[in-house]
């Protein structure tokens, strides 16, 4: 028998990680023998000194007359795993395939296409070969990277506000991803870095070693984009000042169900939460009914107090507050009207 072998790409990729089919056709077949088959081997030559290594030729597998798959050493368990495959569409096409195209993977490619008959004793045997032309398979490898922006949304400018910042991921040279964040702290530029909150790329929340478990339920890190991510610190206090960013990695995966591969990180710009605060302060206003009181008649007054610059969460806020209505009361029972404002 004699036959035509032509290998071509259906889809080339442009950047690492992105898909590869390539398809071998078999064309002007004559004196294939009736209950004649055709079966494939697929070989890769990779490109002289790719990753630092030689040029190596190495055999991806091979599909036999009956279609029952054996694979090459190099490549066997990503063929059994299945982020890549070797399949007869047609009788006469034959493709390979690659879900996530690595580094390793560029090079020449070539098909070899065999004829099997039937033997006069039953078996099958190899009738005739041919060799499709290399096919190149390469692309420009710039390394994926990452750029983070972190915004202030919400200004924590007094003591029991509320701080909220975003941080905004932008890529290149990176196809789908999942990504872990860090949101770290530290009280000056060249103080240590303590780790507030972390989420992970399948969005499990976890608290950093220094953050105080009482105050857990204060902060809040969510996803709020596809690419974005918010924090919030509610009843900041004096400890809380200091400088917050983004610690953002990427990850990738060959196929749903495996495991995530690091592909590169990034830290934000960092946003300072600065405020001043001299301790809570609170006023006192004293109102009659009357101003004008005769004896043995009855005056109604009404003492108002409220307290300013402490947290209303805090147990300081309200100690002093309890403190401080006491106190009144006793001042206004005993006669005296206190001043207007105490701080």
């Amino acid at each position: 028998p004699s036959f035509t072998v032509t290998l071509v790409a259906i889809s080339n990729p442009q950047m690492t990680a992105e898909p590869t089919e390539l398809a071998c056709h078999v064309t002007n077949i004559t004196h294939l023998p009736l209950g004649g088959r055709l079966g494939v081997t697929w070989g890769h030559t990779t490109l002289p000194g790719l990753v630092g290594g030689p040029q190596t030729s190495n055999s991806i597998g091979s599909l036999d007359g009956y279609g029952n798959l054996m694979p090459g050493a190099m490549y066997s368990d990503r063929l059994k795993s299945g982020v890549m495959s070797l399949t007869r569409v047609q009788p006469d096409t034959f493709k390979l395939r690659f879900l996530r195209t690595q580094e390793i993977d560029m090079g020449q490619y070539v098909c070899t296409v065999s004829a099997w008959s039937v033997s006069s004793q039953g078996d099958m045997m190899n009738t005739g070969e041919a060799q499709s032309a290399p096919l190149a398979v390469r692309w420009d490898t710039k390394r994926p990277t990452l750029n983070v922006v972190a915004k202030r949304l919400r200004e924590a400018s007094v003591g029991g506000a509320t701080f909220e910042m975003s941080c905004a991921v932008a890529t290149e040279n990176l196809g789908e991803a999942g990504y872990s964040v860090l949101v770290q702290s530290q009280d000056s530029l060249e103080g240590a870095v303590r780790t507030i909150m972390t989420l992970s790329p399948d969005n499990v929340l976890q608290h950093g070693g220094a953050t105080d478990p009482n105050r857990r339920d204060s902060l809040v890190l969510t996803k709020s984009g596809p690419a974005e991510f918010r924090f919030r610190l509610a009843g900041v206090q004096l400890s809380d000042r200091g400088f917050y960013w983004c610690d953002i990695t990427a990850w990738t995966k060959q196929q749903p169900g495996h495991t995530w591969t690091r592909a590169t990180s990034a830290e934000s710009n960092k946003v300072k939460v600065d405020f001043q605060e001299n301790g809570p302060s609170f006023s006192v206003a004293i109102q009659s009914d009357g101003t004008n009181v005769y004896p043995w008649e009855t005056a109604k007054m009404e003492c108002s107090l409220s307290v300013s610059g402490s947290s209303p969460k805090t147990g300081a806020h309200t100690a002093l507050q309890g403190f401080l209505e006491r106190s009144l009361a006793d001042r206004c029972t005993m006669g005296e009207i206190p001043s207007q404002h105490h701080s």
